[in-house]
């Protein structure tokens, strides 16, 4: 996981082939080309070619200096990379432009608050989700509770974080990730039978995931039960997940 995982996905653009979309770049207003550009960036994010997409949505922002997905884009790449300044100038970026173009803030400022969160802001990353919740339109409110609920139980509010979680199941009762935080938090508050359940659910919707076995490591040794063949096949098949490296450290507070 980054910050809290890489389940949750903060931000959607609408995707298409590279291939395709390089060749929409020549063609097109300075708008179509910043799309198009941003569109790039966030294939080559995905696919882990960091430095290619932050030149692709710089190329986009040349086009459109104010163009909201692109300042997100950069936002994401940033806070992955620790880059907290740049992350701040380009969210800030983002939500200004969002505000005077009167487009929605909403995805914006969900993606915005995990970053916070994920950075050691927890407590103003709440008041940013408390925004983002009180918009009824927004169409990923699962993930932005979520977001939430995880950021609450960082902040070891699990009193907070357990509605968020339960009312995300009842927007989505197929997102696996809803099932996955409310079992980590079952886990602090020692409800082990509920967090079984729900583990079994998450894994049924994720399937092999270095986050769900993670889970189940912590839920075993809460219990004091054996998880050495779990934490195996963790380190086994995801050896380079942050989930094998919290394994290999005994950090078993942690998700």
């Amino acid at each position: 996981m980054k910050g809290f995982g890489q389940l949750l996905i903060c931000v959607t653009f609408l995707m298409m082939p590279l291939a395709q979309a390089k060749s929409e770049i020549r063609v097109g207003s300075a708008q179509e080309q910043a799309r198009v550009h941003t569109d790039l960036a966030s294939r080559y994010y995905q696919v882990g070619q960091v430095s290619i997409a932050v030149d692709e949505a710089k190329t986009a922002l040349s086009s459109v200096a104010d163009y909201v997905p692109a300042h997100t884009v950069l936002g994401l790449i940033y806070a992955q990379l620790k880059q907290n300044s740049l992350a701040d100038t380009h969210f800030a970026a983002a939500l200004s432009a969002a505000e005077a173009q009167k487009i929605s803030q909403t995805d914006v400022r969900n993606s915005y608050a995990w970053y916070l969160c994920s950075s050691g802001r927890g407590e103003q990353a709440l008041q940013e989700f408390a925004i983002v919740l009180r918009d009824p339109l927004y169409d990923s409110m699962d993930k932005a509770l979520i977001n939430a609920g995880a950021c609450a139980a960082r902040l070891n509010r699990n009193d907070l974080a357990l509605p968020y979680l339960d009312a995300a199941v009842d927007v989505n009762a197929n997102n696996g990730a809803a099932y996955m935080y409310r079992a980590h938090v079952l886990i602090n508050v020692a409800r082990y039978s509920d967090a079984r359940a729900d583990l079994r659910r998450a894994d049924a919707l994720i399937k092999n995931s270095p986050e769900v076995l993670w889970a189940q490591v912590r839920l075993a040794q809460a219990q004091n039960a054996p998880f050495k063949n779990t934490t195996d096949e963790l380190q086994r098949d995801y050896p380079t997940s942050e989930q094998a490296n919290w394994a290999r450290a005994g950090r078993y507070e942690t998700f």
